[in-house]
């Protein structure tokens, strides 16, 4: 019985530690499926990297009352949710601005805001 126990573990484990390579031909030396690499060019590099806010602006977002706005600075996901949900119509570029405006949003975030709106694709 424990020897059925130990065969079962050992077949697992092994199975287990081939199952993270990658084999594309029959030859081919396999590869981590885990890279830490990745390609990023154009527009989409220039959205990965952020908005570039300084530290005194991502503290005063952090300080409204409405936290959507620090969301979207220090959140990428949470950014192109809400300029896909713009870009999609549900609230203009103006009333956006507007909006953000009457939350109070420095006007120097709000220019970050509406360049990461003009950079995005949807």
């Amino acid at each position: 019985m424990r020897l059925t126990h130990f065969l079962l573990l050992a077949a697992s484990t092994a199975l287990f530690a081939s199952g993270s390579k990658l084999s594309i031909q029959a030859g081919a030396e396999t590869r981590s499926l885990r890279s830490t690499k990745m390609t990023v060019t154009g527009a989409k590099a220039e959205e990965e990297r952020g908005l570039d806010f300084t530290k005194i602006e991502i503290k005063a977002l952090k300080r409204l009352a409405n936290d959507q706005f620090h969301r979207m600075a220090t959140e990428p996901e949470h950014l192109k949710t809400i300029l896909s949900s713009w870009k999609n119509g549900l609230m203009s570029l103006d009333d956006a601005a507007a909006y953000m405006k009457s939350q109070g949003v420095s006007d120097s975030a709000i220019r970050h805001f509406i360049a990461a709106y003009s950079n995005h694709k949807l």
